[in-house]
């Protein structure tokens, strides 16, 4: 229940977490091996759950075929406890909403073949006594004090999978990845007790950059706020701004995934269309995918959407890799691409964030494939062809259309950059390799300094391992044109056009020799694409 029903804005904390935190590899960070796929309680019933919700909804699960899809787990969200605790400080709950205990409802799920989540806060108390929805303000309702305790218990009891929520982290101020680090070395210590791996679902929130330090933690992490507060319909507008608050691909490896929140796939308010498009969304970003709404009641169209074994396929690569944006020629459309096992395979989303519907070209170089592909709409499960050079489609206002494209990697080509004004080269001065370097104009030598790789994922790499990167992520005109470690991310991807210009995948902006100056040590920047000479470039 990540800050679910607060409609807060609580202030990011930017504490860094030591070296240490992010070596750390544990049972809990190795307990799934794909984005974990289930159901959770939150989004439907809040803190309203008890045996018999979640007995009905783990039926539904099976009965709807869900299970046979791959959705595994059932996990229990806030609600479930009220802090009670008996004198040697265990867990105590209401045996009246939950007959035989905690250690029962996870025997019920696993017997019909899946797997049992629960949930907790990092802090004293949890969410549910900060913000208590359907049940009165629970205090004591974290497990501060109490990891080995808790996180040993929850093991006992038969659970795979733990959700730590970050009300009462937040609320004292905790440091999170110290905290967590703690958490997922408790989960790690019941482990060596019980014998059973329980996958840690990290949820502060996108707090304190988790995406940072928690792949070594976890098997997830929560990038931002909640996809929906209890009691609201579901909007395209909160779809596409956790999309965005994911986009951190070079943390994300098998096992170790962005999380964008729970699905709204069926739940009210939201048409097909839109539940196509947020499911095309999580799948080409390798998300975790735990429906939230009430499968008992689901439409057929809204189990089919959720169970489509094309689209959970490319969710499930076993690649582990997230679709990152390629091309947006145009403002509000777009093109992500995620590379899926086999050569020359890609699933690709092609996104209209505009409020009209409008043509999107899909050009196969910048999936980093030769020319011919073939393609296929998963959707409509429509083989499209072999075609020659690009792909275009009308995409409706603020949807989406997902495809996957089978082709040929196009060859990586190296060499050196040459300003046509200038006639000087893409130079990294002095040879240095230190990451901020500014990239500039100098004499063409021929040196490893100035021998840049385009490779087929569009980037220009130099020395093997760094990148021409546009610092800090930056989109302005004047933004600096640096090396930096390659990490995949789209602010080191550039298309180069017909025309001689290099744009930047994520700016939309062109390599450009600042001020229009011609000499040695002339600084490259972003700006505008125009008709200078300074922002043409060739390939001697």
């Amino acid at each position: 229940m990540p800050v679910a029903g607060k409609m807060v804005r609580l202030a990011v904390l930017t504490l860094l977490v030591s070296a240490s935190v992010v070596s750390i590899q544990t049972p809990s960070a190795a307990a799934v091996t794909t984005p974990p796929m289930g159901w959770a309680s939150w989004n439907t019933f809040a803190a309203q759950i008890n045996y018999n919700v979640i007995k009905a909804q783990t039926d539904a699960l099976v009965a709807s075929g869900l299970k046979d899809a791959g959705y595994q787990y059932v996990n229990i969200d806030e609600g479930w406890w009220q802090g009670t605790r008996d004198a040697a400080g265990n867990i105590t709950v209401d045996t009246g909403e939950w007959p035989g205990g905690m250690k029962a409802i996870a025997d019920y799920i696993h017997s019909k073949g899946l797997k049992a989540g629960i949930y907790t806060d990092a802090g004293r108390d949890g969410c549910g006594y900060y913000y208590p929805t359907g049940r009165p303000a629970a205090p004591g309702s974290g497990s501060e004090g109490h990891y080995d305790q808790d996180f040993l218990q929850f093991s006992q009891w038969g659970f795979d999978f733990v959700k730590v929520d970050w009300c009462g982290g937040d609320a004292e101020g905790l440091d999170a990845g110290a905290t967590y680090q703690a958490i997922s070395a408790a989960i790690a210590r019941a482990t060596a007790q019980t014998g059973r791996p329980m996958a840690l679902s990290v949820c502060n929130w996108g707090k304190q950059s988790p995406w940072n330090w928690a792949p070594s933690l976890s098997a997830m992490w929560r990038t931002s706020g909640d996809i929906i507060y209890f009691g609201e319909n579901a909007s395209m507008d909160r779809v596409f701004t956790n999309f965005d608050s994911a986009q951190h691909p070079s943390a994300q490896s098998p096992g170790h995934y962005n999380d964008p929140d729970m699905l709204i796939v069926g739940m009210p308010a939201f048409t097909a269309a839109q539940n196509r498009t947020h499911m095309s969304l999580w799948a080409v970003s390798g998300a975790p995918l735990l429906a939230g709404n009430n499968l008992a009641t689901m439409s057929t169209t809204t189990r089919d959407i959720l169970a489509n074994r094309e689209v959970i396929a490319i969710d499930q690569d076993p690649l582990g890799r997230q679709g990152v944006k390629v091309a947006e020629a145009t403002a509000g459309l777009q093109v992500y691409s995620k590379t899926l096992t086999g050569s020359g395979k890609r699933a690709v989303v092609l996104l209209n964030r505009n409020t009209a519907a409008a043509p999107i070209t899909l050009r196969f170089a910048d999936l980093g494939l030769a020319a011919t592909a073939s393609v296929r709409n998963v959707w409509t499960a429509t083989d499209l062809g072999s075609l020659n050079t690009s792909y275009t489609v009308t995409v409706p206002a603020r949807e989406a259309v997902l495809l996957t494209v089978s082709g040929t990697e196009a060859p990586a080509t190296t060499g050196r950059i040459a300003g046509q004004q200038s006639g000087r080269c893409v130079d990294v001065n002095n040879f240095s390799t230190t990451n901020g370097t500014q990239a500039q104009l100098w004499d063409c030598t021929g040196g490893a300094n100035q021998r840049w790789t385009y490779t087929p994922s569009r980037q220009f790499t130099v020395y093997g391992t760094k990148c021409l990167d546009a610092y800090g992520q930056g989109t302005a005109n004047g933004t600096k044109v640096v090396i930096w470690d390659c990490n995949g991310q789209s602010n080191q991807q550039w298309t180069v056009n017909s025309d001689g210009t290099i744009r930047g995948v994520q700016s939309g902006l062109c390599l450009d020799a600042s001020g229009a100056a011609t000499t040695n040590g002339t600084k490259l920047i972003l700006w505008a694409c125009g008709t200078g000479t300074n922002q043409r470039w060739a390939f001697p």
